[in-house]
């Protein structure tokens, strides 16, 4: 399930890179930065949750294929989704750390 890390991470840390100057304007219009990093929080877990299903959808798949080939016994889960979705949420939010340590130094008039 790295695909569901992956993607969701990857996309916390370049897409508030890629609207930098997005977020400039809101914090030159007097936005504070708690509510951009609650704006950037919603998108890290919205982004998190999008990547997680199909990344969860292919192992379920990978799962089948597996147990079909091999007969092991092995399937997804409870615990090991709810795991692994934990783990990507934290994931997220880390790079979400990143990307508003960007932000709060960005400064409005040199974005521009």
């Amino acid at each position: 399930m790295t695909l569901s890390h992956i993607i969701p991470t990857v996309q916390s840390v370049y897409v508030p890179k890629c609207r930098l100057p997005e977020y400039a304007t809101l914090k030159a219009m007097g936005y504070s930065d708690g509510y951009l990093l609650s704006v950037l929080f919603q998108e890290a877990l919205l982004l998190a949750a999008l990547g997680y299903v199909p990344g969860f959808l292919i192992a379920i798949a990978l799962y089948q294929v597996t147990y079909t080939a091999t007969l092991l016994p092995i399937a997804m889960t409870l615990a090991r989704a709810m795991t692994v979705f934990i783990i990507t949420i934290v994931m997220c939010t880390f790079s979400l750390a990143v990307a508003m340590r960007k932000l709060q130094s960005a400064d409005p008039a040199d974005v521009f």
